[in-house]
């Protein structure tokens, strides 16, 4: 019997741009993770409105961001709100909670997801970018799948 195909292969995603974590407190977890992947720029995300487990919730989070050649290591600190960083924190502790996957057309892609079985349960817009996230069919054995579509880039003048 054949193994079936990686997600990222059946639903054509190409390579993640993203790694995250979630933390209790980004300022500790940046020092701590800044001895892997040198320095972390940490921001502040206001409180948002997004769809959490098929309900409008809202969340404000402590983000950390470093790099590690092309893809981007994410700290994810959950201030307010509920949000999938701060259940995987609370039933596993400190650790990897999902990858990112860059996408064309989000809905498309979540759409032919959900009916593989996967199940979205965060969504939002800020700004230009929007984004969900999928735990595989039967939970969360393994990292969540983020989906992220942002705005394309401005020409360049020339």
């Amino acid at each position: 019997m054949s193994e079936p195909l990686p997600a990222a292969e059946r639903f054509g995603l190409g390579a993640i741009d993203q790694v995250s974590y979630a933390v209790a407190d980004v300022e500790e977890a940046a020092r701590r993770y800044g001895a892997i992947f040198g320095h972390f720029e940490v921001a502040q995300v206001p409180p948002m409105a997004v769809t959490y487990r098929g309900r409008p919730a809202t969340v404000a989070l402590r983000l950390g961001f470093a790099r590690s050649g092309p893809v981007e290591i994410e700290l994810v600190e959950v201030l307010e709100g509920e949000c999938p960083a701060r259940d995987h924190l609370l039933a596993h502790g400190e650790g990897v909670h999902h990858v990112r996957f860059p996408v064309s057309d989000l809905a498309a892609t979540r759409a032919a997801m959900e009916a593989d079985r996967w199940v979205t349960t965060f969504a939002g817009e800020s700004g230009e970018v929007s984004f969900a996230y999928l735990e595989p069919p039967g939970g969360t054995a393994g990292p969540v799948i983020e989906l992220i579509r942002a705005a394309p880039p401005l020409p360049s003048s020339g």
